[in-house]
């Protein structure tokens, strides 16, 4: 496939599971459209952290499917049991500080 012809409605390519050089782990090839511009950032933000491109996508990806797990629990609580009231959530903040900065 066409790295220039791909659009962003293309299926991603995974290749063939392979061992890890390291032997950690099993790894896959994973192709992807990106917007322009995206990889400078990826490779910029990667350097800074001491991480290869594939290494920062990887974790990247990672805290993403965290998030959508969280977000999954969350609607079954709130399925379950009603939405969180404010002062929940207020209560949720202040146990989680960090939260508050972003």
């Amino acid at each position: 496939m066409d790295a220039k012809r791909t659009t962003a409605n293309q299926p991603l390519r995974v290749a063939k599971r392979r061992k890890a050089a390291s032997g950690h782990s099993a790894t896959e090839k994973l192709s992807a459209t990106i917007r322009r511009g995206r990889k400078a950032e990826i490779r910029e933000q990667a350097r800074k952290l001491g991480l290869s491109d594939s290494a920062y996508v990887d974790e990247a990806i990672a805290a993403k499917l965290q998030l959508d797990a969280l977000a999954e629990f969350v609607d079954e609580l709130e399925e379950q049991h009603g939405p969180f009231s404010e002062d929940e959530i207020q209560a949720a903040l202040a146990a989680w500080p960090s939260a508050q900065d972003q």
